[in-house]
């Protein structure tokens, strides 16, 4: 019996149905021949989004780090009118900051086989982050006198 019979005999049991539209198959299988549902083929991909992370066949988190990046930047971004309020103390500032948009970047981080250039790309953004909440431009940058 191969592996497809063996999960339909399993999901028939509870009346699920291998929907062909969302089903993906990783090119990381060791038996990478081509898969069939009814007749279908299932589509074989190199990255694929399972629970909001990306996966690779290779390993690398490249996608999923970039992803995150640019999802806390929006979570940032829709939090502007907070960051520019003189009226909200810093301390409610940095809380939001620490409760929404870190939270953000770093889903499911713990899990990333970072490299160094993706560890420097966080920081940088990071950083970035935190400059803008606490309204600091390329304009207040002290510069070396001689």
């Amino acid at each position: 019996m191969n592996l497809f019979s063996t999960v339909r005999a399993a999901t028939f049991k509870f009346y699920w149905k291998l929907k062909t539209c969302k089903t993906l198959v990783s090119y990381s299988w060791e038996d990478s021949r081509k898969i069939r549902i009814r007749s279908t083929d299932v589509e074989n991909v190199e990255d694929f989004c399972y629970l909001g992370s990306w996966l690779s066949t290779n390993g690398n988190c490249n996608k999923d780090c970039q992803i995150r990046i640019g999802k806390a930047s929006s979570v940032f971004g829709r939090l502007q009118e907070v960051w520019r309020n003189k009226h909200i103390s810093l301390k409610v500032k940095v809380r939001l900051y620490e409760s929404l948009v870190m939270p953000t970047m770093l889903y499911s981080a713990e899990l990333w086989p970072l490299t160094i250039l993706q560890k420097k790309k966080l920081d940088a953004a990071h950083h970035k982050f935190q400059r803008r909440l606490l309204g600091i431009t390329w304009k207040d940058k002290v510069h070396n006198e001689v």
